[in-house]
Formats: C-alpha cells, sequence, structure tokens
C-alpha cells in the first residue's frame, strides 16, 4: 500500500514513504485465544537534518513510523487544521510508541503533565491592572459594533477634495477650538445619532498628524509633550504606515490626520484608542459622523475622574506611538477597502496589520531592517524604550498564542474579550511570517532587508472583489509570487515555523526571518520581563525516543491551528510509531483536513 503524500518546495527534501503490505487473518481455533492481531503496517519516514515530509492520507496520519538510529536526534511532529469552518474543533488523540510491542496507556488515559512543556496560560497575568489594559491595546466589542455598523450603512463614503494643495485655510493653527462629534454611546454602545459634541484644542500641527487634546484632560502633557510626539509620528510612523498600508483620503480637505487625546476613550472602558470607520462617512449616512480621519486615543487621567482607571501622562507618552501606528493602519487599510466599495477584512487579518504596523514603525524607528533574525539584544537593550512602546505588546499577545495554539481563534471573524490576546498574537506572527516567505527581496520598504510592503498592500486592499480571510491572503500570494498554492499548504509550511525557531537544522521554506522567536524570549527572560519570563512559550508534548516508551494525549484542534509534538534521542533509539486518531481509535474525517509534518531538527 502506498499513502498519499504532499511534498514541500525548495529545501523539503524529496523522500519517498513507503509501507508495507499486510496479510490476511485466520479464523478462530480452538485451543487458547490468539494474541492480538499486531497493529496495521506503519509508513516509514526517514528525513535527514534539516529534512521535512507533510503526510495528508488518513491512514498514514493514523499510523507512521519514524526511523530508528544510532544517534542524537531530534523531531518536530506538527498536526494542523486546514479546516477553514470558524469555531469548528475536533477531538483527537495522539499516541507515540517505541515498537509495535511496547506497551500503551489505556485508551483515554493522557500524558503525565510532566512531559508537556507547560506555560503559565496567561502571561498578562504577572501584569498590574493598569499594565495589562495597556498591553492588550484592547479595543474589542465596541470596535466590533463599528465594523457591523459599517457594513450596514453600505459603504457611502464622504465625499473627498482629492486636491494636491490644500487650502491654508482648511488648516487649524495651533490654540484653535474645535468641536469633534462621538458615536459612543453609555454602557458600549455605537450609533449614528449619538453625535455628543467634544470640544478640543489644536496642540500641533505636523505634515501627517494634529494632534488635538480634549478640555476634559487638559492640564497633563506639556506643550512639549506634544511636539516631540508629533515630531516622532511625523518621522517615524506616517512614511512607514503609509508605503506599507496605503495613503490616507482626505475627506474634511485639511490634509492631516487628527490624532484626539479624548476622555471619551478613557470613559469607553474597553478601550485605550480605537479609529472609527463611522467617520468616514458622510452626514447624511451617519449623522454623527466627522466627514475626517480621527484616530481616537486615550487621555491623561491619573486620578481616574472619567473611567476609575487611572492612566499617567507618562503612560499615555509611552504607549503613544505605537498606539498611533496601530489605529492609522486601521484608518488607512479601512480606506482601501471602502474606496473600492468593499467592506473590512476579517478581524484576525485588520488587528494583524496594525500589529504588523506596530512592528515596522518599531523597526524603522531603530533602524533595524526586516529578515535579519532579531532578538531583543538588538531591539531592546539600550533601546528598551522604543521596544516597549512598538514591540512588546506584540510578543505579549504572540506568547498567548504559542502558549494554546490549537484553541486558538484563527479565524475569527469578529473579536471576542476572552481571546483577543491569543488572536491578535496569531494574525501578528502569521503576516510577519507571510511577508518573510512570500513578499520579493527588491525593491526594499523604508524599513530596508526587503519588498513587504509590496505584499502588505495586496493583504491591505482585498483586490478588486474585497476578498476577506484565507481567499485573500491566497490571492495576495498569487498576486506577488505568481504561486498558487492551497491554504492547507501555506499553513503547513507556517505550522512548521514556530516549531523549528530553536532547531539547529531549519528548512529555508518554513523559517522566521525577521525575528529569531528562540532568542528573542530567552532574552526577554533574561531581562525579567513581568510575564514573559520563561523562555520560548511554544507549548508542546516533549516525547523521550527510546526503548518502551508510550506515550498517549488526548486534545482539540480547531479550525486552521495545530498541535506540537517534539520527539528527542540523545543516543541509540528504535523505531517510534506515531498515531494521530479520533479518541475512539478511527481514523481522522475530512472535516478538520487534517496533516501531520514533520521536521528532523536535529
Amino acid at each position: 500500500m502506498s499513502g498519499s503524500t504532499e511534498r514541500f518546495a525548495g529545501a523539503f527534501a524529496a523522500l519517498a514513504l513507503t509501507a508495507a503490505c499486510g496479510g490476511g487473518s485466520t479464523g478462530p481455533t480452538p485451543g487458547p485465544t490468539p494474541p492480538p492481531p499486531p497493529p496495521p503496517p506503519a509508513t516509514r519516514v526517514a528525513l535527514q537534518p534539516g529534512e521535512s515530509r507533510v503526510l495528508t492520507d488518513p491512514a498514514e496520519l493514523a499510523a507512521f513510523e519514524i526511523v530508528g538510529g544510532n544517534d542524537a536526534r531530534e523531531y518536530q511532529v506538527i498536526l494542523m487544521s486546514g479546516s477553514q469552518v470558524e469555531g469548528s474543533t475536533a477531538p483527537l488523540r495522539f499516541r507515540a510508541r517505541a515498537d509495535a510491542s511496547a506497551s500503551i496507556l489505556p485508551t483515554g488515559a493522557r500524558a503525565s503533565e510532566s512531559g508537556v512543556t507547560r506555560r503559565p496560560r496567561d502571561p498578562f497575568a504577572a501584569l498590574s491592572e493598569r499594565e495589562r489594559r495597556l498591553r492588550r491595546a484592547g479595543h474589542v466589542a465596541r470596535l466590533q459594533r463599528m465594523r457591523d455598523v459599517a457594513r450596514r450603512l453600505g459603504l457611502q463614503m464622504a465625499p473627498s477634495p482629492r486636491t494636491s494643495v490644500v487650502p491654508a485655510s482648511a488648516i487649524p493653527s495651533v490654540g484653535d477650538m474645535i468641536t469633534i462629534r462621538s458615536q459612543l454611546t453609555p454602557g458600549g454602545g455605537i450609533s449614528c445619532n449619538a453625535n455628543t459634541p467634544i470640544d478640543g484644542v489644536v496642540k500641533t500641527v505636523g505634515q501627517t498628524f494634529i494632534i488635538v487634546e480634549d478640555v476634559d484632560v487638559a492640564g497633563h502633557l506639556t506643550d512639549q509633550d506634544y511636539q516631540e510626539l508629533d515630531s516622532e509620528l511625523d518621522a517615524f510612523v506616517a512614511p512607514v504606515d503609509r508605503e506599507f498600508f496605503g495613503d490616507p483620503p482626505d475627506l474634511d480637505g485639511n490634509g492631516r490626520v487628527i490624532a484626539f487625546f479624548t476622555a471619551e476613550v478613557n470613559r469607553a472602558g474597553d478601550a485605550i484608542g480605537f479609529f472609527s470607520p463611522l467617520d468616514m462617512f458622510d452626514t447624511v449616512t451617519c449623522p454623527s459622523s466627522n466627514e475626517g480621519e480621527i484616530v481616537w486615543l486615550i487621555g491623561p487621567d491619573p486620578d481616574g475622574v472619567h473611567s476609575g482607571f487611572d492612566i499617567t501622562a507618562e503612560e499615555v507618552k509611552t504607549l503613544s506611538r505605537g498606539l498611533v501606528a496601530h489605529e492609522f493602519q486601521h484608518l488607512l487599510g479601512n480606506f482601501q477597502r471602502f474606496l473600492g466599495g468593499n467592506g473590512p477584512d476579517d478581524v484576525w487579518i485588520d488587528e494583524g496589520l496594525s500589529h504588523l504596523a506596530e512592528e515596522v514603525s518599531g523597526l524603522y524607528r531603530l533602524g533595524l531592517p526586516t529578515r535579519a533574525a532579531l532578538g531583543f539584544a538588538e531591539t531592546g537593550g539600550a533601546a528598551r524604550p522604543v521596544f516597549d512602546d512598538f514591540h512588546l505588546g506584540n510578543f505579549y499577545n504572540a506568547a498567548e498564542y504559542l502558549m494554546e495554539p490549537s484553541a486558538t481563534p484563527s479565524l475569527a471573524a469578529f473579536d471576542n474579550p476572552e481571546t483577543t490576546a491569543s488572536m491578535r498574537g496569531w494574525g501578528y506572527l502569521f503576516l510577519r511570517w507571510l511577508a518573510d516567505r512570500y513578499a520579493p527581496a527588491t525593491p526594499a520598504s523604508l524599513v530596508g532587508g526587503s519588498g513587504d510592503h509590496l505584499f502588505v498592500r495586496e493583504v491591505v486592499s482585498g483586490g478588486p472583489a474585497g476578498l476577506v480571510g484565507p481567499d485573500n491572503i491566497l490571492r495576495a500570494i498569487q498576486e506577488i509570487t505568481g504561486e498558487t498554492p492551497s491554504w492547507d499548504e501555506v499553513l503547513a509550511e507556517y505550522f512548521a515555523g514556530p516549531a523549528v525557531a530553536d532547531g539547529e537544522s531549519v528548512p529555508a521554506n518554513v523559517a522566521f526571518r525577521t525575528w529569531d522567536l528562540d532568542r528573542l524570549y530567552d532574552e526577554i527572560a533574561q531581562n525579567g520581563i513581568p510575564g514573559l519570563t520563561t523562555g520560548y512559550p511554544l507549548d508542546r508534548l516533549e516525547v523521550a525516543m527510546g526503548p518502551g516508551v508510550s506515550r498517549t494525549l488526548d486534545f482539540s484542534l480547531g479550525a486552521s491551528t495545530a498541535r506540537y509534538f517534539r520527539l528527542s534521542a540523545s543516543g541509540a533509539h528504535p523505531a517510534t510509531r506515531i498515531e494521530f486518531t479520533t479518541p475512539s481509535g478511527a481514523r481522522i474525517p475530512n472535516g478538520p483536513r487534517a496533516r501531520a509534518i514533520v521536521v528532523r531538527t536535529r
């Protein structure tokens, strides 16, 4: 019997997988009960360091064998789902045993916790309430309601002057008082009829941004604070965000985007900032629209007057650069899609892009390129304030995802406060890997290192049809490379990436190239950053290959997620049989679209 397999391109070896043929069975005979029949034949997997295989046939998943050897070896085994059914899960079982005669755990028995690389389920648990809110950057339910209202409005944007020269009369002056309307309602609602006026004072007028301060948060940040922020935004955030995510409209004719520090965000209670797509519609469609480009930012409130959540001026200064980069992407990305008459992308892509905006702005601020295998040593240390502003939140989210990857809502069309951090971590890491894998080397972006911006622009646009989710990703890959991989094929390469982050031999097609994740998290841990003190956080079952080994683990696999296993031997070892089945021992059905990826890393 020969099982069907799929091969990676490039560095993935073209190795034959063979399976023995089974014989027949005989009927019952008098006398003692015969021993149980031998297990079904298993596909043999023989790899050299750096080689990998993908198994797709349910029969292969139910029984394959990693060959034994006389030397030390390490394998990463990943079971992935290619399902695109959002929210679906499949209960499954993993079993590993040294040979056909090895005893196995009883049905339903689970691997001991000592064999699982366990991390705290929530890296934010070590943080204070203030730090959790600031690091999560969660504008969850409210932003989702804004997206829903935007879809219902029919995407009728305010007319844009789109003139090359902005008349001076359209540009406010420092010290001017302006009124901005809010669409927020008490209790977390959002309405085009809310129309709450908020008075603000213009604090700076830069090349890209106009910083406006709500009179309710005045007196905490100085004019110099605002000027320094405006200079940083013009120099390091605006150029990169525009290159990667597109140019802003000019709906209000002032040639700039308003960065509004306001108590309205403090009062919202679930956010430190947001972009409201409702501001991009005309007032006939949405009466509370400001018909202009605004990013809404939390204001200083050291005594918690506006929400019960106290936040100092220094904390606002610390988070504002990365926060503006994040929200500016939402503005730019939504405009590109609205311009084509299309609605927003799925939330995991939209948020992943905004976290990518934080990353590339931070790298540009430090003068560091992409595809440089960066760690904390290069991006933290003396540059710690920049790391904290632009990168630390991303790696908290990524840790939350890596700590329980098979439970992450990877295909989330809507945000959920309970899973938002892991969803954002997945979206950010996946988009970073996609750019590393598929973006052209040249022409390089402002950040340097590669032409990541060209690939990201394709994802942002969604194409003429405004595709969303996996369809949008596959379209972007085809537009940039001419390749037409399936979703399952893309995921099979991606899911190997986190597993080989700390491997000595890494297939070229799966490696993260911008970040050395293993080194990064180890260096973060050495610096004692709260919640990230355990090193590389990937959750995987550890299996020591050797005589008599027998491990069983029941687990659930979500749509477009993966579960990780690491098999290692310090010396001579027999072959190890791997079985992926349902909990009852049956072959995995087609619903999860399961694949097993085997990578030899040592």
